[in-house]
């Protein structure tokens, strides 16, 4: 051997520790990260979307309540409406609903409106019910109910579901 070589000592090995094999064995991987962060985002979804379906469903029930409270002065004007036809000497529908003598048939939550011309009763909803200007119209010749929702994606809104069957 050359003397311009010189000797490399050879380095030492040191034991791994407890602490560093429990360590190196516990580990997580990137695939592991992400399952366990997709599964917590699972729970929060779940659980906040339930808890917010709760809350609009008791939104709803609350809505349909102020509106099944309105039904029976929809059901008054139409009989008093029938009635006043019967007695008509020419059985006309009257022109105007204070010809019918009921009263204020109006509620918190809805006015009502009546049109000859087109012969519709229209119950309009009020800031009170929740949204206003939500139309709920009875066709007195077809004996039908329609609803009309400027912004039927905000809520409350009538359902269908809700109105008097014939």
């Amino acid at each position: 051997m050359p003397d311009t070589e010189q000797t490399k000592a050879a380095p030492k090995q040191v034991k791994p520790s407890a602490d560093t094999a429990k360590a190196a064995n516990m580990k997580v991987s990137l695939v592991e990260l992400i399952m366990i962060l997709m599964l917590v985002g699972l729970v929060f979804v779940f659980f906040f979307g339930m808890k917010q379906l709760k809350i609009d469903k008791a939104n709803e029930a609350i809505a349909q309540t102020k509106f099944e409270a309105v039904v029976p002065n929809f059901q008054k004007l139409i009989t008093a409406m029938e009635e006043y036809r019967k007695a008509d000497e020419f059985g006309d529908y009257p022109a105007f609903l204070e010809e019918l003598n009921l009263g204020d048939i109006n509620t918190e939550d809805f006015k009502f409106e009546y049109v000859f011309d087109t012969l519709t009763i229209t119950a309009t909803s009020q800031a009170s019910f929740g949204k206003a200007d939500i139309k709920v119209i009875y066709s007195i010749g077809d004996k039908s109910y329609s609803v009309e929702d400027p912004s039927p994606e905000k809520k409350p809104t009538v359902k269908d579901e809700w109105l008097p069957q014939e």
